[in-house]
């Protein structure tokens, strides 16, 4: 079992051999985690409130079976979990001056769910990377495209109700914003494009419409940095798994699907673009700034306004206060850290950052099991972490969900790395030179 549950071995005696222990509960365990993934399609509130929706509730249900069966904390975990805890300190002690404190309280509680949810998401990817990203990937991938059919049948109209699958004239499916549906349908596409790559029959053909309801769900959601996002993730997955590539043969089929995936952007692109509807607002959108960017009151202006905040107030102004204060979110999540958490919460999201970054690499190169899916996920990670400079994406699910699947690979590697060399008998005395 990979090491989920209790042994029970020692207090029962032997096993019955002819049937393996404890499948019906990693078979449970499995279907509690396709579910929770999958779920994550729906993430519709009240807008400006932060409540709870299918999948918090599922993925706390999930948790405290986990844990309850024995899922154990990687010893690794503490430093990644450390800086989350100095985000965590620096929003607290900016929170203790905050005018509207009520704001600050709900923020943490949801920050702090979402680092509880990456500990969990490491710990259950650690035990057995391959396997369960794989399982995790399934689930998020077919979420996703419930998620993109929802999005362009709610624009075209083809929905009962489709207003409610749009946002500002941009689809928006089973999400409240625009700018978080587009971003959370990446990596299921690339993992979609991953599988593609590795077919070897003709029923593989089918991930192709898959992947075009994905990429046409990512470009009616008329998000710059969505967009922005996708071809930089895209280009780095492509980068990542070449330089790992075991073989030209296998160099030459990620060529091949490059080409491939190349094809289906333009095509979709290309017919979204014969609809009047579509490149009326795509010519608007795809203009470098906006009306809102620039002035007195734009989004520039006001990352520059709470730069000088952050520095006034080192110990931050509390979570969730500028953009009360300002009546304009920050639009950068750096910039929204620093000035709610202060120097603190800004230094130890910078240092998650560059440990993720660092140890991501070092993992994806040490070529272990679970290398081409951890490779999705970083490169993603990459890809958003680019757009939260123009976009606040510290309460996206979906992002520490990325991050856990990271994080339960780089912690795998090192235990690996870490590991003694088991020789045989034969090996032990070619080394020492003496008979065993």
């Amino acid at each position: 079992m990979d090491g989920w549950f209790p042994d029970e071995e020692g207090r029962r005696g032997r096993r019955e051999p002819s049937r393996p222990p404890f499948v019906w509960s990693e078979r449970l365990g499995d279907l509690l985690i396709f579910l929770v993934i999958f779920s994550s399609f729906y993430q519709k509130s009240t807008p400006g409130e932060s409540q709870p929706v299918l999948f918090d509730l599922l993925l706390i249900l999930c948790m405290g079976f986990f844990f309850a069966f024995g899922l154990k904390f990687p010893r690794g975990l503490v430093w990644p979990v450390s800086t989350w805890g100095m985000v965590l300190a620096g929003y607290g002690i900016g929170g203790m001056t905050a005018m509207y404190v009520d704001k600050v309280n709900s923020f943490i509680q949801v920050a702090a769910y979402l680092v509880c949810a990456f500990i969990f998401i490491s710990s259950y990817v650690y035990e057995a990377p391959e396997r369960r990203l794989r399982l995790m990937f399934n689930a998020y991938a077919t979420g996703a495209v419930v998620a993109a059919m929802a999005g362009v049948g709610g624009y075209f109209g083809m929905l009962p109700n489709a207003e409610s699958y749009t946002g500002f004239g941009r689809a928006s499916g089973t999400f409240n914003d625009p700018n978080v549906y587009g971003p959370y349908l990446i990596a299921p596409a690339l993992y979609l494009g991953l599988r593609l790559s590795k077919a070897k029959s003709a029923a593989s053909l089918l991930l192709i419409p898959l992947i075009g309801i994905l990429v046409l769900g990512l470009l009616l959601s008329f998000s710059r940095g969505a967009w922005g996002n996708f071809l930089l993730s895209g280009a780095i997955f492509m980068g990542l798994t070449l330089a790992t590539s075991r073989s030209t043969a296998q160099s030459m089929r990620l060529i091949a699907f490059s080409a491939v995936m190349g094809v289906i952007v333009v095509t979709v692109v290309g017919i979204a673009l014969s609809t009047p509807k579509v490149e009326q607002l795509f010519e608007q959108r795809a203009a470098l700034t906006q009306d809102y960017d620039t002035g007195n009151e734009g989004r520039f202006e006001s990352q520059r306004h709470a730069l000088v905040m952050a520095l006034n107030r080192p110990l931050g102004i509390g979570p969730e206060q500028w953009a009360i204060m300002n009546k304009l979110d920050t639009h950068n999540v750096y910039l929204n850290v620093l000035v709610g958490g202060g120097f603190l919460a800004g230094i130890g999201f910078l240092a998650f950052l560059g440990m993720t970054f660092v140890a991501g690499k070092r993992a994806v190169f040490a070529n272990g099991p679970g290398q081409e899916y951890l490779i999705v996920a970083y490169a993603c990670i990459v890809g958003h972490m680019a757009e939260a400079f123009i976009i606040d994406v510290d309460n996206w699910r979906h992002l520490f969900l990325l991050f856990g699947m990271t994080w339960g690979c780089i912690l795998a590697a090192k235990a690996r790395a870490n590991a003694p060399v088991r020789r045989t008998p034969r090996e032990s005395q070619a080394i020492s030179g003496f008979p065993g």
